[in-house]
């Protein structure tokens, strides 16, 4: 890069000499000489120096004026005296008013020696003020960082027994910063009393912890979430602890607000659940009672099936009443206590269930489609796949994001002509409905007896 070089000299001889060792030692440079304060200004403004170069007595100027204008105009520019004599005296008032370096024109050889050295200071302290203002935004940046995300820092050396705590904080503890004294016991008096003592057995033991407290303000209780580890020296030894504060009222208040609607939820799911059970056991009571007038055997056989199916929902609802979260119902469990109630079609016979159920949870849809499509399947496999005795299997497993059911029997099986896409019974014609609904598939096979495999999706 070309060091344009700003020369306040009135002898033209001297400017010759200064130039030809300033070349002769290899520096690129372009320069301009002035010899009065008019056009040593008009320069500073328009010709822009790198480095000045000033003697320190002209016939209507001096340096140590110069030099004043340029620490006003230009400060961080060399500023560089080139004289024919310097007495210690005028030096060190040079020095002081802010001269980089003085050159004896006796001894012209030292200038460009003393312009690189300038430079060198010069670009040393603009990386240095660089420095300073990249540490000041990361200040500033990690300040409204922990403004923002409400989170103060702050160590406890053990030596010393002093604190020092950032502005945040500081703010979190209801400390004002002017107030604040850097010891340990300013923030263990701001714990609440009934989590100080908690808080003093966790800090005092010099160990990492991680805990929530409340803290004490002047007008207000806050709960802060704690976190600190311990910092050694070389030799292992603990030096200070070292953590963060983050002030979690809000977070709380809001985990705690949604916390009390999910129940509210939950109790009104379950109430709405415990309801639709109640009113669909009063149909299965007046489907009963209708039925005690009924003669007609296929009359009173629809009847009963038209029971069963009821039942089948009313237990999905009475699961869901009493499930953890109201939202989701164990799909085995269900099915063990519905086979339980299709048991009964049973009695009088040696009719064997044999039954493998994989714990499973599913939504409302997915837990009545299932009831219904069991009901209707095992009710046909008590009805016509067994006689006196035989064998009934019922299993369940999730493959690959799938339910996988099956329900087989040892009876005589399917007839070969069954198309189960168009099925001539209602209750097939049911299965295929409610498979539909939650995205399942049905296939059929006659293996010592009818084999029934219906895959569907547990995300309903």
């Amino acid at each position: 890069m070309t060091c344009r070089i700003l020369i306040l000299e009135d002898v033209p001889l001297d400017v010759e000499l200064m130039e030809r060792e300033i070349s002769r030692s290899g520096i690129d440079f372009i320069s301009e000489t002035v010899e009065g304060e008019e056009d040593f200004v008009r320069a500073l403004h328009e010709f822009n120096p790198d480095v000045i170069l000033a003697d320190h007595s002209l016939p209507s100027f001096d340096g140590l004026s110069a030099l004043a204008i340029a620490r006003k105009l230009c400060p961080d520019v060399p500023f560089i005296f080139v004289s024919g004599k310097i007495g210690e005296e005028f030096a060190v008032k040079a020095l002081k008013s802010g001269a980089t370096d003085y050159v004896l024109k006796s001894n012209f050889s030292k200038v460009p020696v003393a312009i690189r050295r300038a430079l060198r200071e010069v670009e040393k302290e603009r990386e240095l003020e660089r420095t300073r203002r990249s540490l000041a935004e990361s200040h500033w940046q990690l300040k409204e960082a922990q403004r923002i995300g409400k989170i103060g820092s702050w160590q406890w050396n053990f030596d010393s027994e002093t604190l020092s705590c950032s502005d945040e904080a500081l703010r979190i503890l209801g400390i004002r910063k002017q107030d604040f004294g850097g010891t340990l016991h300013e923030m263990v008096s701001r714990i609440h009393p009934e989590d100080r003592e908690s808080f003093i057995d966790s800090i005092t033991k010099k160990e990492p912890f991680e805990g929530e407290y409340r803290v004490m303000r002047d007008e207000s209780v806050a709960y802060v979430l704690f976190r600190a580890k311990v910092l050694y020296d070389s030799r292992g030894n603990p030096t200070s602890m070292i953590g963060i504060k983050q002030d979690i009222t809000e977070d709380k208040n809001i985990r705690e607000s949604l916390e009390a609607s999910l129940r509210e939820k939950e109790f009104l799911m379950s109430e709405i659940h415990h309801r639709v059970k109640n009113n669909l056991q009063l149909i299965i009571s007046l489907l009963r009672l209708q039925s005690r007038y009924i003669y007609d055997e296929k009359s009173l056989e629809i009847f009963t099936e038209c029971q069963n199916r009821v039942r089948s929902i009313a237990l999905v609802h009475e699961r869901f009443y009493g499930s953890r979260n109201g939202m989701a119902v164990n799909l085995s469990d269900y099915i063990e206590e519905l086979l339980g109630e299709l048991k009964g079609m049973c009695r009088g016979r040696d009719v064997v269930f044999r039954v493998n159920l994989a714990e499973i949870e599913v939504g409302i849809n997915t837990a009545v489609s299932i009831g219904l499509i069991v009901n209707e399947l095992v009710t046909n496999a008590i009805k016509h796949g067994t006689g006196d005795s035989g064998e009934i299997k019922v299993e369940l497993e999730s493959f690959k994001g799938s339910g996988v059911l099956m329900i087989a029997d040892d009876g005589s099986g399917l007839p070969e002509d069954l198309d189960l896409s168009d099925p001539p019974g209602f209750g097939l014609r049911l299965v295929n409905f409610m498979l539909s609904r939650i995205k399942g598939s049905i296939s059929a096979e006659n293996q010592n007896g009818a084999v029934f495999r219906i895959t569907f999706d547990l995300g309903g």
